[in-house]
């Protein structure tokens, strides 16, 4: 009982260690930045489709603009955060970075050839492996450029590929005998002390095309700063070497110079003169980033809500990210005031509905867009899932009107089918800019 106790008291130290808030300077002069041009920095991104911009330096906040605890998904950022996963068990002796996919026995729906199964972890890493085969979660573009299978050697040449991403994860848990997300909450969520980030804000999707599914995720920006901040460190996190300070190093280097942007490292972007510093970075489909900046100790990360198809244009983010970068004009060495930050995320106005109603709600419904869509309901939680959408849970809002946790700006709504054809479909209405505007479903 005492052992029990015990134990008990140090699995609460040691969360209440990692689990330390988000520190904000009072104020960012004391820190070296010039207060007036972070006005010009809010200016610049009110005009922006950005939804959510946070910039972090020396560990604490600077500037947290927009919601910086809503939920967005990352889209390609996933790889970096498959970056470090494989850099850990890769110190560990699980995986090992020079096995070949034959002697992994990785394989895919077309068979692969026997000189595609001499590409390597490192290749997969690097998006060299000169696996040219469909791949779940890849968008047209690359499907439409990917090159013909067999025609370079494993290791010979850059390609963007959602395969190589994608097989990892089935290597990873192959090789560490680990589910990769449970891995993730383990090793990453829990020790960086994480907000938002749940184990339901990640889920597979697979695809008719690969046996290899896409890992997706869904985080806030306090979050992501949170990881790019175990980055800045070189691995360590408070006291605690998370991940390698020789794995942050390699992969943050660049192995190419025939990408279509500056060099790619493992699962990160390089860039060395695009902002007049290093740095390196996580990207994400239509303006997601996790920018690490070294010299300047600090870490921006930039978000957007592709769920209602807004996008920002890389040189717009660059551009935000350059006048931010001015705003630091000296290495302040003096200690400045810290405060904690408080992000103005306001509660979502719930009602409570009776278990029989939902039950009408509950159950499968087709989606001519996001494919096969479930309904359900556990302890009073509301919930709809499927393979391309995830997971959301539903707040509800009257009898049949809900909103939809982290993207309140799309309604759902229950209506009865007016005839047995439509009964169990679902369909998504848009506005006059073609964007989502509700979604209704049909019970």
């Amino acid at each position: 009982m005492k052992t029990l106790i015990a134990t008990t008291i140090l699995l609460f130290f040691i969360l209440q260690v990692f689990a330390q808030p988000w520190m904000q300077y009072a104020d960012p002069a004391q820190a070296g930045f010039d207060t007036t041009a972070l006005n010009a920095v809010e200016e610049q991104f009110d005009d922006m489709h950005s939804t959510s911009f946070m910039v972090v330096h020396r560990g604490s906040v600077v500037l947290a603009l927009g919601d910086v605890t809503r939920r967005y998904m990352c889209h390609s950022m996933r790889k970096s955060i498959m970056s470090a996963m494989i850099g850990m068990y890769a110190e560990s002796g699980d995986i090992n970075l020079y096995q070949t996919l034959a002697d992994l026995g990785i394989n895919d729906k077309q068979e692969l050839s026997v000189r595609e199964q001499q590409a390597r972890v490192h290749d997969l890493i690097t998006a060299r492996s000169g696996v040219y085969h469909p791949a779940a979660y890849e968008p047209r573009s690359m499907a439409e450029n990917r090159p013909e299978r067999g025609s370079v050697l494993p290791g010979e040449k850059f390609f963007y590929n959602n395969w190589d991403f994608n097989a990892l994860v089935t290597i990873f848990e192959m090789s560490t005998g680990k589910g990769f997300f449970e891995a993730v909450h383990e090793d990453l969520v829990e020790p960086l002390g994480m907000e938002d980030l749940r184990r339901e804000d990640m889920h597979y999707r697979y695809d008719e095309a690969s046996l290899h599914p896409a890992y997706l995720f869904k985080m806030s920006a306090r979050d992501l700063a949170r990881f790019g901040q175990l980055y800045l460190n070189r691995g360590k996190w408070r006291d605690t070497q998370i991940l390698p300070k020789e794995w942050v190093a390699r992969s943050t280097r660049s192995y190419t110079n025939d990408t279509f942007r500056e060099g790619y490292g493992y699962l990160w972007w390089t860039d060395k003169s695009s902002f007049g510093e290093p740095c390196y970075y996580a990207s994400g489909l239509g303006g997601h980033r996790v920018f690490v900046f070294p010299d300047s100790e600090l870490v921006i990360v930039h978000q957007v809500n592709t769920y209602i198809n807004q996008f920002e244009s890389t040189a717009n983010i660059n551009e935000l990210v350059k006048t931010t970068l001015s705003t630091l004009k000296s290495a302040n060495e003096k200690t400045p005031t810290l405060v904690q930050a408080e992000f103005g995320n306001s509660p979502t106005e719930t009602k409570m509905i009776s278990s029989s109603r939902f039950s009408d709600y509950a159950g499968q419904y087709m989606h001519p867009f996001f494919g096969e869509l479930k309904v359900t309901e556990s302890e009073g939680v509301y919930v709809v899932k499927g393979n391309r959408l995830g997971s959301f849970r539903l707040i509800p809002k009257s009898e049949h009107e809900f909103a939809l946790e982290d993207l309140p700006e799309l309604p759902v709504v229950f209506e009865k089918a007016q005839e047995a054809s439509q009964r169990g479909s679902s369909v998504t209405k848009l506005d006059s800019n073609r964007k989502p505007s509700l979604i209704t479903f049909y019970y």
